[in-house]
């Protein structure tokens, strides 16, 4: 009987045991889930946290560096406008030909064509080929100078540069060389024809001076005894 009795209480406290133990798991696992899931959800918030500030630190820089490329662009423009304004100061942008130098080429629609009067045709004729004739050349010059104008102003910039350069270093030195040159040579020859052929000429003047003047005499005394 005791034997039982030990064995049963054995078995019963093993029981107990394992029957206590269930419970005491699931209590812990349900104590430690609720934790878990705040630590995640805080977790999650923290990255979403995290997020919003990153992308709104992009956003201060993406802006910031807008407004720079803003800056510099307009800062680019006003200086760019400024060193136009600066180097064409004195450019008259109305009067584009104020010497006069291509007035020559100066012709209009009454300069080339023209009907006299019992030769008139249509009045619409008439006014439509003016528009065309005005519109063309106006049209046609700006398309083509728009192309042409800034290769063909350095190319004659180069030119015009060219020659400036060799008449300031070439022409003008070596010009002002044979003018020096020439000042003592002139001095020199001066001073030869005064000394030598001055008093020859001088003589020979004298001379034939008196020969006229002897012959304006004989004449005037031939008239007086005629």
């Amino acid at each position: 009987m005791a034997s039982e009795t030990k064995s049963s209480s054995k078995s019963g406290s093993k029981c107990n045991l394992n029957e206590s133990s269930v419970p005491l798991l699931e209590d812990t696992e349900t104590t430690t889930t609720p934790e878990k899931i705040e630590l995640e959800t805080k977790n999650v918030d923290n990255n979403d946290e995290k997020k919003e500030v990153n992308e709104t630190k992009d956003k201060k820089e993406k802006k910031k560096k807008e407004k720079k490329e803003k800056v510099v662009k307009e800062t680019t423009k006003r200086s760019i406008d400024l060193c136009t304004q600066n180097f064409t100061i004195g450019l008259n942008v109305l009067d584009r030909d104020e010497k006069h130098v291509n007035q020559h080429i100066n012709i209009t629609f009454e300069d080339v064509l023209g009907e006299p009067d019992p030769t008139h045709g249509f009045e619409f004729v008439w006014r439509l080929s003016y528009l065309l004739f005005n519109a063309t050349r106006f049209w046609f010059y700006r398309l083509i100078a728009a192309f042409i104008a800034i290769p063909l102003a350095l190319l004659w910039a180069l030119v015009f540069a060219f020659i400036n350069l060799f008449t300031i270093w070439f022409l003008t030195p070596a010009l002002r060389v044979l003018d020096i040159i020439l000042h003592y040579v002139h001095r020199i020859w001066s001073g030869l024809i005064r000394t030598l052929l001055d008093p020859l000429f001088s003589s020979g003047a004298l001379l034939f001076n008196n020969i006229r003047t002897r012959r304006e005499t004989v004449a005037v005394d031939t008239v007086t005894t005629a």
